[in-house]
């Protein structure tokens, strides 16, 4: 029996709201949850509209639900408006009115959902924040696009309590950047800090073998002060330099230990890893791992024959 791509998709992600694909375009998708209260999802679909009907609505969800389109324009049905949304935008739909969003194209969305109860707590309007297109220049989408990143990315501490303080940073971002109105109180401002500091740390990641990377640069990025910046890193529990360096010795010894890295001179790893100076990279690199870089290279090529010896000498070993 042929299987029904477009059916299997259906009983693995939508008991909320349906998919129809473009005639005679070839359906594919792929579909990861990233949060689970409040849901958080990110979903890669092939040309189609998602939709849900007359009949979807009488399942009892009310909740309110905030599409981010990704990759390219996304038209959007509900309420008895149309809105088109470009990359990078946002719009936040009911779930108990009948509503399609889509593309021609394939396309990539996240969508939260909140409960209509923490929405009307936070919103001060709450039915003026509904089909109200939010550019991709606000400052709260995308502290809110930021944290998601930083949630999809990393596996975040599954205990109740921090569990609890994600929950509350999403929803207020949600609610910040869907009404100029909010209601949400002090926690907000909690959210603010906690997606600040997550997109300056993805910052430093991503230029960290920059030799120029400095906390003004970094702040300039952020549209923030350095002083604020400075004030950011001191609650992550370290200090830009600190933080960087530990991002960047991780970086050379991962080099030093890596079989194509170990042709390589020691300078060339510190350049590669981020350091301009080659003496302070040394002091640092023998006080965080307790040996110079030569060691640890010496170590690894040791081991690394050792590893070569035991298999040549158990040749049935499975490979």
């Amino acid at each position: 029996m042929q299987c029904d791509p477009v059916r299997e998709w259906r009983e693995q992600y939508t008991r909320c709201c349906d998919f129809e694909p473009i005639a005679d375009a070839p359906f594919h998708h792929s579909f990861r949850p990233i949060c689970d209260q409040p849901r958080v999802v990110r979903a890669r679909l092939s040309p189609g509209f998602l939709f849900r009907d007359d009949d979807l609505v009488r399942d009892g969800d009310n909740g309110v639900s905030l599409v981010i389109a990704q990759s390219v324009k996304l038209d959007i049905m509900h309420r008895g408006r149309e809105v088109q949304l470009g990359p990078g935008e946002a719009i936040a739909m009911q779930a108990d009115a009948p509503g399609r969003c889509g593309s021609r194209k394939d396309f990539v969305i996240y969508e939260l959902m909140v409960l209509r109860a923490e929405w009307e707590i936070r919103c001060s309007r709450p039915g003026d924040a509904l089909m109200q297109r939010i550019g991709r220049n606000s400052d709260a989408l995308e502290l809110l696009r930021s944290y998601i990143r930083s949630l999809e990315r990393s596996a975040f501490a599954t205990s109740g309590e921090a569990r609890e303080i994600v929950r509350r940073h999403l929803i207020d971002l949600v609610v910040l950047a869907a009404t100029p109105h909010p209601s949400v109180g002090e926690s907000s401002t909690s959210a603010v800090v906690a997606a600040r500091l997550n997109a300056a740390l993805d910052h430093i990641a991503a230029h960290v073998e920059n030799p120029e990377l400095s906390l003004e640069a970094v702040a300039v990025s952020q549209g923030i002060s350095p002083r604020y910046l400075q004030h950011l890193m001191e609650l992550s529990g370290a200090s830009f330099t600190a933080h960087v360096n530990e991002l960047r010795l991780q970086r050379a010894f991962r080099l030093l230990i890596e079989t194509h890295g170990c042709s390589k001179r020691i300078s060339d790893v510190a350049l590669e890893a981020g350091f301009s100076d080659i003496s302070h990279f040394n002091r640092l690199f023998r006080a965080r791992f307790g040996d110079t870089p030569k060691g640890v290279r010496a170590h690894a090529r040791m081991g690394s024959k050792q590893a070569v010896f035991s298999e040549s000498a158990h040749p049935s070993a499975p490979r």
